[in-house]
Order: structure tokens, then sequence, then C-alpha cells
């Protein structure tokens, strides 16, 4: 994302969303993935290995609600 779309949805208030997000207390109930390999799935700069995880996990959210 280059800087303008940076500052014209994350970074400005109006227009972002913030979305809590919960984990287990035990790393074993949630993936196989060791945390720094998790970490890096998730906000590495990786796209396609966070579209995989997403697909691959997506049938095991419980609620959503955004």
């Amino acid at each position: 994302m280059n800087p303008a779309q940076l500052k014209e949805t994350t970074m400005n208030p109006a227009s972002r969303t913030l979305a809590r997000v919960t984990l287990p207390d035990s790393m074993d109930e949630l993936t196989e993935m060791k945390p720094a390999e998790l970490i890096n799935t998730l906000m590495g700069k990786k796209a396609e290995l966070r579209f995989k995880f997403i697909q691959e996990n997506a049938a095991f959210v419980e609620e959503l609600d955004i």
C-alpha cells in the first residue's frame, strides 16, 4: 500500500475500522504454527501466505461481527 492510500484509509480516523481480535489462552488451541511463524504469516510482506491462511481457516470462524 502506498503512503497516499495508507493516509486515506488506515490512518484516517473518519474512515478506518478497528476490530478487536481475541486469541485462546493457549496457542496450541489456535494453530499448529509456532507464534513467530503465525505472526510472520499474518503480518509479513507475503500477501499470498495471509491469503492461504485465511482460505484454510475461514471455515472455523464461529462469531463474525463486522
